[in-house]
């Protein structure tokens, strides 16, 4: 799976546009929490690894979506709930992209064990651009940060 920073990297270059940015940090949770809601327990517990491989699927991370749009003002709920959505299915796009060894992601939990992928890489070579993400979202942000000191600074 490609790891968190590229998880995280892919969601911030797609927020970016100023349009966006209300939803950005439901966005960003969307984008790992399939990680978040499997590895710790998977590291922990990793004779629960069946068990636990469930919670790195569609059907739960869309339960999970749903429950912490609850904890929103009711206002704003759609758009959060939309965002999270929107940021799984990054997370999902990209982790759709590897190879397996054994056996890939089961999408179809808990209707098929099945799994399948397009095959592109190997989970570990996502890990080698990790310097260049860090470095591009650090540069993105810094751009931004001096636009609008400079914007800040000319106005009368």
């Amino acid at each position: 799976m490609p790891d968190l920073v590229t998880h995280f990297a892919a969601a911030y270059i797609l927020k970016v546009p100023r349009q966006w940015s209300k939803f950005r940090i439901p966005f960003y949770i969307g984008a790992i929490l399939p990680d978040l809601l499997s590895r710790p327990f998977y590291i922990i517990y990793p004779s629960a690894a069946f068990v636990v491989y469930s919670f790195h699927t569609p059907l739960v991370t869309a339960v999970v979506c749903l429950l912490i749009a609850q904890f929103f003002q009711e206002e704003i709920r759609p758009g959060v709930r939309r965002n999270l959505f929107l940021g799984i299915g990054l997370h999902y796009g990209l982790d759709l992209m590897q190879k397996y060894l054994i056996s890939g992601y089961v999408w179809l939990f808990p209707f098929s064990w099945k799994s399948f992928s397009l095959q592109l890489f190997w989970s570990e070579e996502a890990l080698q651009f990790v310097p260049v993400w860090v470095a591009l979202v650090l540069g993105i942000e810094t751009f931004i940060q001096i636009k609008k000191r400079i914007r800040k600074e000319n106005l009368p």
